[in-house]
């Protein structure tokens, strides 16, 4: 394999051995994939495939290492380096051992955990998500600025009010603002309160 076709995506090298992309962001951020193995830095690193597949076989426990096609296995030997071949299997096999201990089973369910916060937070930098506070400021920002547009007419109907009733447009223009404003008041408690009524967190059913 070429240096250059050597160097993957998380998401491609996430296929080539046959985990998610999330479970190589997990794999970064433990250390077991790190140094000459990554490409860049931060979001837009890259995976040098050959160092981190090795850098993984000595890292992962027995159950999470790779065979010789770099899907993932359970419980199998790791092959000799002149055994590995890096190209990317049309379907990655993957050799399931009928029997985990009780250690290896519970490591398994963090680990689950642990990638399932880290996607949530990957989808959050990418906006996907929204914080709930993030969401109420926006609201605000949102029915302010429809209010603000609404005052500033006010000033042209009293005009056509006048004209129309034969009324001074002060006058005109008092009684609109009283009333807009009134309005306004107890609109923004209406809003107040359903804002507060926000959940925390919602149930998101995006797969």
């Amino acid at each position: 394999m070429s240096l250059a076709a050597d160097i993957m995506t998380k998401s491609a090298f996430a296929a080539h051995v046959g985990v998610s992309a999330g479970r190589i962001s997990q794999y970064i951020a433990e250390r077991k994939i790190f140094g000459d193995a990554l490409e860049g830095e931060g979001r837009n690193a890259k995976i040098r495939a050959s160092v981190a597949v090795e850098q993984l076989r000595k890292t992962l426990d027995p159950s999470q290492r790779f065979g010789a096609n770099g899907a993932a296995t359970r419980s199998a030997p790791a092959p000799v380096a002149s055994e590995l071949s890096f190209d990317v299997p049309e379907k990655p096999t993957v050799i399931v051992d009928p029997f985990i201990d009780e250690v290896a089973a519970e490591k398994l369910k963090q680990q689950k955990i642990t990638t399932a916060r880290m996607e949530r937070e990957e989808a959050l930098e990418l906006g996907r998500y929204m914080l709930t506070d993030d969401a109420r400021r926006e609201m605000v920002k949102a029915v302010a600025e429809a209010f603000k547009v609404m005052e500033q007419a006010i000033p042209e109907m009293a005009k056509a009010i006048a004209a129309q009733f034969s009324v001074s447009t002060h006058d005109a223009t008092h009684v609109l603002l009283k009333a807009f404003r009134d309005h306004r008041a107890k609109k923004a408690r209406d809003f107040a309160d359903a804002a507060a009524e926000l959940d925390e967190h919602v149930e998101d059913e995006q797969q």
